[in-house]
């Protein structure tokens, strides 16, 4: 099998912005002439080109959901990117990277199996091809692996059905009788997008939300020379705060000004618009103390009942726990339920029993017809793509059996007992804004290997004892956060049969940065470098 592999010095799994970040980084910082990338897709994108659902776009505003080094002049013109969008900037930056030629799209790799022999992992594809490498980079993101309960009769629906990030190019939802299963990013994104269009349009409530309005707009051509005047700054003011959105984040408490001063700070911020901005722009405690977290879900449950004119379905539509996971935001959701056309059903104490021939059956016997069912339930995330990969380390472990008691790599890109494994975005890594994190990663990732060619090495990989520890920071500092009491991806724990594990380390990129400073100026004693 070996001798029909393809020899190259590295395989990248993933076509998006971490996949193109770190092939191009190998070339050129690494010199590297063999670097393969590998897509399932038809083309480049990663979670932008399959969430290509209408309403989808990102929570990032779009002059920092970029790399920090891409200092052309700015072709956005709205505050936050739709999904089309977003995959042709990916496309586009790595066409400028020269990257997009390395590629093979088409190709899912099933296994990457390492061997000690020859310190080098034999990575095959569905399609039956197979490389030999020196270097494994898995960039599989973080909400690529679309999660659906197994409903009974799930197959015998015969209308259209689809998970929310397999929405069929071109389905037209016009005068249709539409399902929307699902309230969370997607779900609330669909629902907000989609009611003007359809003939019926039926929500199924799992759980209440906390939703902000995204508030998106255009953006002005002088606004853009503004904010590109002062680049510098605001990429400073990114590598510099917790969550590297690109605004400072507020100093105060919740609980220092008196109700009437937060309650202006909220209303300001709602209007502003944006989830992050909400959460992190109004005061410095939502996410850590429960009392100050109360006071911006009291706020959120009185902007549902003004906004939903039925006071029924206002009801069902307040949160009634904590205010946490990923901030959401999106434009017309609430608004949504005071259309003729759509209405709400709560499935928390009666839930989905069967799909049916036409439609769904709740657990009390009550039926619904519907033409299409949009699967929004959300994904098995981050370690969750890992698992539709036999990756085989040292001495036949396998990464899942490695990861059975939780999902876990150093710094979130290195796991013991996997050498030359190189997981971007991987369990561990920080909560943050997305491509300033995979820069910082993939930097992080050259440095290893430099590392280990200056010490006339073949192989880095975590250290066990380190990895454990890390481990161990991770889940503490999570657990001393609002975060740990809600249930979400971001806690592992919104998939069946999951165990409850963060799988981020929630203390800021300002923290991470500073962790992999420490590591780099002390020569990485948390690695093994082996020959």
């Amino acid at each position: 099998m070996a001798s029909s592999a393809k020899e190259v010095d590295a395989v990248v799994v993933g076509g998006g912005f971490g996949g193109i970040r770190v092939v191009s980084l190998l070339q050129t910082k690494l010199h590297l002439q063999k670097v393969v990338g590998v897509e399932k897709g038809s083309s480049l994108g990663g979670t932008w080109y399959w969430n290509q659902y209408p309403g989808a776009q990102t929570d990032t505003e779009s002059w920092v959901y970029r790399f920090s080094d891409d200092r052309d002049p700015p072709t956005y013109n709205t505050r936050y990117l739709k999904a089309p969008a977003l995959q042709e900037q990916i496309v586009d930056t790595a066409k400028k990277t020269k990257v997009f030629d390395d590629y093979i799209f088409e190709n899912e790799v099933v296994s990457a199996h390492y061997n000690s022999n020859n310190k080098r992992w034999l990575i095959a594809t569905n399609t039956g091809l197979k490389f030999s490498a020196t270097y494994f980079v898995t960039a599989l993101g973080i909400l690529t692996n679309p999660y659906i309960p197994d409903f009974p009769g799930l197959d015998t629906f015969k209308g259209i059905s689809f998970h929310s990030a397999r929405w069929p190019k071109g389905l037209d939802v016009t005068g249709k009788r539409v399902a929307v299963i699902g309230t969370g990013p997607s779900g609330s994104q669909i629902t907000g997008t989609i009611h003007h269009e359809v003939k019926q349009l039926t929500v199924f409530q799992q759980r209440a939300q906390y939703i902000v309005p995204v508030n998106d707009r255009p953006v002005t051509k002088e606004e853009k020379e503004e904010i590109y005047k002062h680049y510098d700054d605001i990429w400073g003011t990114v590598f510099s705060s917790l969550f590297a959105m690109g605004f400072t984040e507020s100093q105060k408490s919740a609980l220092e000004v008196s109700e009437a001063e937060r309650n202006e700070v909220y209303e300001r911020i709602w209007n502003k618009g944006g989830g992050f901005r909400f959460f992190f722009e109004t005061f410095n405690d939502l996410g850590t103390n429960v009392d100050a977290n109360e006071t911006a879900a009291a706020f959120v449950r009185g902007k549902i009942a003004q906004i939903v004119k039925d006071p029924e379905t206002a009801k069902l539509l307040q949160p009634k726990g904590h205010y946490g996971g990923r901030p959401l935001c999106t434009q017309g959701y609430y608004e949504a339920f005071n259309e003729p056309n759509v209405s709400l059903v709560d499935i928390a104490n009666n839930p989905i029993a069967r799909i049916t021939p036409t439609g769904l059956e709740l657990r009390d016997g009550k039926a619904f017809e519907f033409d299409i069912i949009v699967y929004a339930t959300g994904f098995d995330g981050v370690d969750g793509a890992y698992h539709n990969i036999d990756i085989v380390g040292r001495n036949g472990v396998k990464l899942t059996d490695a990861w059975r008691d939780g999902a876990n790599a150093l710094y979130g890109v290195s796991v013991s007992e996997f050498p030359n494994l190189f997981t971007v975005t991987g369990p561990g890594g920080p909560f943050a804004n997305m491509l300033p994190s995979i820069e910082l990663q993939g930097d992080f990732i050259i440095k290893l290997i430099e590392e280990t060619n200056k010490r006339g090495d073949k192989t880095v990989e975590a250290d066990a004892k380190a990895q454990t520890e890390w481990a161990k920071t991770v889940q503490a500092i999570s657990k001393a956060t609002v975060f740990d009491k809600v249930k979400s991806w971001i806690q592992n724990d919104n998939v069946e049969g999951k165990k409850k594990y963060s799988a981020f380390f929630l203390a800021g990129l300002n923290n991470y940065i500073a962790k992999l400073v420490q590591e780099t100026d002390t020569k990485y004693p948390s690695f093994v470098f082996a020959k």
